[in-house]
């Protein structure tokens, strides 16, 4: 009995020492194989944020250091940007330049053909050619936007209209600037429907002098006195009475 009890001892020893032994090389095959991320790259990451953030706490503090010695010119550089910021915000898009030319044909065709503006009338034809061939090209240019005439459609597939050795040159840049976007206008569009009601061409046949006519020329707030107080009732005078009586 005591030969067997000592060998199945003797056994069951080997075997719990060799489980271990295993499970030992087993973890320690597994860190090497995928090792575990260093606890040294906590802190120096931590030391990383922590140099960046006094560094911007440094710069903000020149900063306003500077703006207490000069007001003026930190004052000037706030407007600045303010204003710069909100002409980026007012930058028109492309849909409101088409609508403009919509409007702006709609609003000429309530004219005859002889009180309309040649000029502004060729003009908003034009943009309404080019938008049905779709030959308008818009471009964002951070600050204002600009609205230029291509050669062709988008959806052309001649060789001329894609070889990029045939595109427009820049020189010829300003004769297809059809309108610049800035605060919410379009400015171009804006100036040729000024005084859209008058024919330009129907003074053609008057002396240069009287072709065109300046503001202070009209007196139109004198001629309006004058047309209110023809409404007015008459007011005579005691001296005004005795003067006619005695005529």
């Amino acid at each position: 009995m005591g030969q067997p009890f000592l060998m199945g001892s003797l056994w069951g020893s080997c075997s719990l020492w060799a489980h271990s032994w295993g499970s030992r090389s087993l973890w320690a095959r597994y860190g090497a194989a995928a090792p575990l991320p260093s606890l040294t790259r906590v802190p120096r990451a931590g030391r990383w944020c922590r140099a960046l953030g006094q560094d911007y706490a440094a710069a903000l503090r020149e900063t306003l250091h500077g703006a207490r010695q000069r007001p003026v010119a930190a004052a000037a550089a706030v407007v600045a940007l303010s204003a710069a910021a909100a002409c980026g915000a007012s930058v028109p898009s492309a849909e409101s330049f088409e609508a403009a030319a919509v409007e702006a044909a709609g609003s000429l065709l309530l004219l005859s053909p002889g009180t309309r503006s040649p000029g502004a009338d060729r003009h908003v034809q034009r943009l309404l050619l080019r938008r049905e061939a779709e030959r308008l090209r818009y471009r964002h240019l951070l600050l204002l936007a600009v609205v230029y005439e291509a050669p062709r459609g988008a959806a052309a597939q001649l060789y001329g209209s894609r070889c990029p050795h045939l595109r427009p040159r820049w020189r010829e840049a300003p004769a297809r600037l059809l309108d610049v976007g800035f605060c919410g206008r379009w400015w171009l569009l804006r100036r040729r429907l000024r005084d859209c009601d008058v024919n330009e061409d129907a003074f053609l046949a008057l002396p240069p002098r009287l072709r065109r006519v300046e503001p202070q020329q009209l007196r139109s707030q004198r001629n309006e006195r004058l047309f209110m107080e023809k409404f007015e009732p008459v007011v005579l005078s005691a001296e005004d009475i005795e003067a006619e009586e005695a005529a």
